[in-house]
């Protein structure tokens, strides 16, 4: 990696050593084989797990091990007692899921670009945990599932909150299904935070993942298919949160298998021949919603999930589990609605559509507007401005090539500035989600423009302008009233943080060291500590902002 680049990727393949750590082997560079932490993962943000085959089966093998381990244990608990048991919907969703799920988990995708921290597994001499089988009484969880969904909305919690406490405490509607209930049991402790009720969470992590994979053997319940997509999507986010990546990603492979299966991106489409998507119409099962909220639920529960996918596969630059070019994963559905805001008007919905996704690109005219429509295209520019800026390659790339790569660019470019003048300012809307539209929207200038940052001044004054918006942000937002924030913001403020740091090694390259630090120095450091400070707010309660925060300080303080 560049030294003076916040993400730039070196593309020489040189020829192994025999000392060569697994992460070099893996990106075919030189290692200089340097122990504990070589050079090359010693200057990176995303390799920080740097390990030595010579040295015994590495944390990636061991986890593959494990992996290998669970898909065993799936296979046995799915296997058929009887034929009729081998035509229900529990298998045929179960390995559905599995095919979309599992190869994500294996596969190398392109260089990170945007990386998360990797924390240190726990060790052999840590305090294990005790599991408290009986649980937790319902008078002293209750409060907790309050706490949960006044914040789920950060988690990914896209259900009519409303509703679904009156479900929960049974004051209307039929209880929610099991393996829902309790993965939403299970974040009600996680956020808890109390050592008293801290040694339950295990425990009812085991239970949650055990009913989530049984809860399509019953279809008795009206909504077990949305509810299946909302109990996966809140265990990829808590996996993911606390930086456990190859579960966090499977449970995000098993929300998106499940709503591309069920239809859900073909919501009010246009489409007279759409019959479900790429699996055809056996599974187009799900009946008409009973009631605008619910048909709301199932719009917001596709758009979390393509926004999850399009967070989280970019940041660690894995390929995408959704396209939006093949035509059987035409996107169609409306753009979602803000189905717990007290101006809730289902009938702005438009009556069809097709091509929601594609027409937005084209910078076609929507009626998405609301901050979950928002928040959604703030992700896909992230992701598309993202992976376009990842297949920039001078030395390989012909005439034609960069004649249609600039051309890409200019049009996402201009895309990302439209887009940035339509959105509120945030002290208009001070809100935990206009700060993350904010944040990744902004991110997405500076991801686009990246690979010219060392070399281009234009480039380079247009990642620091968006760096320094995206700072503006925090020092305008009530950051101290958040209490939690969506579990993507710290990779995006390891983003901004980058930008500063590459600029700050700049201008120390310019002064002699005993020089008086110029004031445009000082304010690069004000605004990097900035940062700093506001993941430092977050990082008790979120294990990867900790992560995260740790990786920054680090990078800055050995500048």
């Amino acid at each position: 990696m560049t030294e003076g680049g916040p993400f730039t990727i070196s593309f020489d393949v040189p020829a192994a050593k025999p000392r060569a750590c697994t992460n070099c082997k893996r990106r075919k560079i030189k290692c200089d084989g340097e122990r504990p932490k070589c050079g090359p993962c010693s200057r990176s943000m995303g390799f920080q797990d740097c390990e030595f085959a010579d040295d015994g089966p590495t944390r990636t093998q061991i986890l593959e091990h494990q992996i290998v381990m669970l898909e065993n244990r799936i296979q046995e608990l799915e296997k058929p007692k009887d034929s009729e048991e081998s035509l229900s919907p529990q298998r045929f969703y179960a390995a559905e899921r599995r095919a979309a799920s599992l190869p994500a988990l294996y596969r190398g995708g392109s260089p990170v670009h945007l990386p998360v921290a990797h924390a240190e597994l726990s060790s052999g001499t840590s305090t294990p945990l005790t599991i408290h089988s009986e649980g937790i009484p319902s008078m002293e969880l209750d409060p907790l599932i309050h706490n949960f969904l006044q914040h789920g909305s950060q988690f990914g919690f896209f259900l009519h909150v409303g509703n679904f406490r009156g479900s929960v405490f049974g004051q209307n509607r039929q209880r929610p299904g099991a393996g829902l209930l309790d993965v939403v049991h299970l974040w009600a402790i996680h956020l808890s935070g109390t050592e008293e009720y801290m040694p339950y969470e295990i425990g009812y992590l085991s239970r949650a993942l055990r009913a989530t994979a049984d809860a399509l053997s019953s279809l008795t319940h009206p909504n077990t298919v949305l509810h299946c997509v909302q109990a996966e999507v809140l265990l990829s986010q808590y996996f993911l949160r606390n930086t456990r990546f190859l579960e966090g990603k499977y449970h995000l492979s098993a929300a998106v298998s499940l709503v591309i299966s069920s239809g859900l991106h073909r919501i009010r489409t246009a489409d007279s021949y759409a019959m479900g998507g790429p699996l055809g119409p056996a599974f187009h099962s799900l009946a008409p919603p009973q009631d605008a909220i619910e048909e709301c639920e199932r719009i917001n529960a596709f758009w979390t999930v393509l926004t999850m996918n399009n967070c989280w596969t970019t940041a660690d630059g894995s390929p995408s589990n959704i396209s939006y070019t093949v035509p059987d994963a035409r996107i169609d559905t409306p753009w979602p609605m803000d189905i717990n805001s007290s101006d809730f008007q289902p009938q702005l919905l438009p009556q069809s559509g097709m091509g929601t996704v594609t027409n937005f690109l084209a910078n076609l005219p929507d009626n998405g507007i609301s901050e979950p429509a928002l928040h959604a295209k703030a992700a896909i520019l992230f992701e598309q401005a993202s992976r376009l800026a990842s297949h920039y390659r001078p030395n390989v790339m012909n005439n034609d090539q960069l004649s249609q790569f600039y051309v890409s660019f200019n049009s996402i470019d201009t895309l990302i500035e439209q887009f940035k003048s339509s959105i509120p300012t945030i002290q208009m809307h001070a809100t935990r989600e206009m700060l993350i539209i904010h944040s990744l929207t902004y991110v997405a200038t500076i991801q686009l423009h990246n690979p010219f940052i060392i070399e281009n001044d234009m480039s380079r004054l247009r990642g620091l302008d968006a760096a320094r918006v995206i700072v503006a942000c925090l020092v305008q937002a009530p950051i101290n009233e958040f209490r939690y924030i969506h579990p993507i913001m710290g990779t995006l403020l390891m983003a901004t943080s980058q930008v500063f740091l590459t600029e700050l090694r700049r201008l120390r390259r310019h002064r002699s060291f005993d020089s008086p630090i110029p004031q445009e120095e000082r304010a690069i450091m004000d605004a990097v500590e900035t940062v700093l400070a506001v993941m430092n707010i977050f990082a008790p309660e979120c294990r990867l902002m900790g992560s995260q925060l740790t990786t920054m300080q680090q990078l800055y303080h050995a500048i």
